[in-house]
């Protein structure tokens, strides 16, 4: 199946700036969806400088319904990237349903200077805070506070993924093989939430057990704020191109 990663743009839309990067997000990014799922989108724009230092800038995400996105400007991209946020990240490592500018590759071939050991704590804090509202009772990321499928899915995903890149390695947004087997047996019902809760479990121990964790302290700041500049049009050199120059 082909998906067009640009389906959420509109001509009535007043975005006020250039569109940097856009990619199909969510189930159909990972080939886990089911019948039913819907299709999202999410991405960067970058405000047009005007309007930037204007009285009444532009929203840092836009955002919209049928079909759902939400598309950050580009700063605000940069902040979350440099807090390690997982949806953030996996901008970085798609591959397929994406579209993108060419200054965009910049940023994507130095993407493994942003894989820190805050990214293993975001990754990890998303499923622990699922597992820790369940066992007190609170309501987890589903429907109705009841720990679904969908709830179960991402709990585990999510796990996997953090432990890959907690042991030097990336994320895997398409999945295959059986990993994607055991996902789609967690959406299909094959697994029990007692199963799911035992392999993020099972799975958070491992990582923990793996301290100190072979991935860099913090994010390269200085190139992301280069790139930003770049990308404003403020700096005139690309800032990979640099790097890897000699």
């Amino acid at each position: 199946m082909e998906l067009n990663p640009l389906a959420w743009k509109s001509d009535k839309m007043n975005m006020r700036g250039w569109l940097l990067f856009s990619k199909v997000w969510g189930s159909f990014s990972h080939d886990t969806q089911l019948p039913g799922s819907d299709v999202d989108y999410t991405g960067v724009y970058v405000a047009h400088q005007k309007d930037l230092l204007g009285l009444h800038p532009p929203g840092d995400t836009l955002t919209g319904e049928k079909p759902d996105y939400q598309i950050h400007e580009v700063k605000k991209f940069c902040d979350l990237l440099l807090k390690g946020n997982p949806a953030i990240i996996e901008m970085l490592f798609t591959d397929r349903f994406a579209w993108c500018e060419p200054k965009w590759f910049s940023l994507r071939e130095a993407r493994a200077r942003f894989l820190t050991q805050n990214v293993v704590k975001q990754y990890l804090g998303y499923s622990v805070a699922q597992l820790q509202r369940l066992r007190h009772g609170k309501p987890v990321h589903s429907k109705g506070g009841v720990p679904g499928e969908k709830w179960c899915y991402h709990m585990v995903r999510v796990a996997w993924d953090a432990e890959r890149i907690a042991m030097g390695g990336e994320p895997m947004i398409w999945k295959d093989g059986q990993e994607k087997e055991r996902l789609m047996a967690i959406r299909t019902g094959a697994w029990t939430p007692d199963q799911a809760v035992k392999e993020a479990e099972t799975t958070i121990a491992r990582i923990d057990s793996s301290k100190p964790w072979p991935v860099r302290e913090e994010a390269d700041e200085k190139f992301l704020n280069d790139w930003l500049l770049w990308i404003r049009e403020v700096n005139r050199y690309e800032p990979a191109r640099e790097i890897t120059k000699g």
